[in-house]
Parts: structure tokens; C-alpha cells; sequence
């Protein structure tokens, strides 16, 4: 179950997509294309993000966070839709290469802060993970 969630911030993953598959890791010139939906409230003044992780058996590691926030190649602000084209990032020895892990996202509203007070952010989706195939190790000529 979800908690500590302000009314209309709970937002649920219902498709994601990350492509191409077998990027190299380490590679810098690579990129990635995310996308993802999830349902919101209409009725929410504000927009989700979208923290994407990797999962190999008990380990996560941080990659990236994708704004619903129309900027940076999203195409429009709180429509519960983020299609982004990321650089690779699959940067770092403690990626596993040449193997299929698990990419996992949760969406969250980020917190208002007014002066030392911050309402809300604290409300986090379940987890949505998909398996994505990583190429081998990038090794520079």
C-alpha cells in the first residue's frame, strides 16, 4: 500500500519503454529513449518526476530522473507522459554489462518548500520495472 500521500499526488506507472536495447556500457556517445504513462489527477497543480533505477538481484542503482514538465524534449507539461531521449546511462564500473537487469521507476511529486516548511514529495508509486538487455563493455580505442 501507498502512503503519506497528499490528496490527487498519487500518480500510477502503466507502460514504460526504454530503447535501444543492448546499449554499451560506459559508451558516452549512446543514448536512450524513455517512455512513460501513468494515470494522474487531472486535479493536481503540479507535475510528477519520475526517478529511473537500476535493479540487478538485491542491488539498485541510481540512473536518472525524467520531468513530466514539457521541457528537455517532453513533449507537454503534466499530461502523464514523459518521451525523452537521455544520454547513456550506463556509465560506471559497478554497471553490470552484457547481461538483462531491471530498469524500475516511480513517480513522486516534488516537495513545496516555502522558507524552512516543505509540504508533499513524500508519496511515491509502486515500483514499475521492465527487463532491458545491456551490451557489452564499451572499451575505447
Amino acid at each position: 500500500a501507498v502512503t503519506n500521500c497528499l490528496p490527487y499526488e498519487l500518480a500510477e506507472i502503466v507502460e514504460a519503454s526504454a530503447t535501444p536495447s543492448d546499449i554499451r556500457v560506459g559508451d558516452a556517445a549512446a543514448e536512450l529513449t524513455v517512455r512513460l504513462a501513468f494515470d494522474r489527477c487531472p486535479d493536481l497543480d503540479a507535475n510528477h518526476e519520475v526517478t529511473m533505477q537500476l535493479r540487478d538481484g538485491e542491488q539498485l542503482q541510481d540512473l536518472a530522473t525524467l520531468n513530466d514538465d514539457g521541457l528537455d524534449g517532453d513533449t507537454m507539461a503534466g499530461d502523464g507522459l514523459i518521451e525523452k531521449t537521455i544520454g547513456n546511462p550506463f556509465i560506471g564500473p559497478m554497471i553490470p554489462a552484457g547481461r538483462t537487469v531491471q530498469l524500475r521507476f516511480q513517480t513522486r511529486v516534488r516537495p513545496v518548500c516555502d522558507g524552512s516548511e516543505c509540504i508533499g514529495g513524500t508519496c511515491r508509486s509502486e515500483a514499475f520495472e521492465i527487463d532491458y538487455r545491456l551490451g557489452s563493455r564499451f572499451t575505447p580505442l
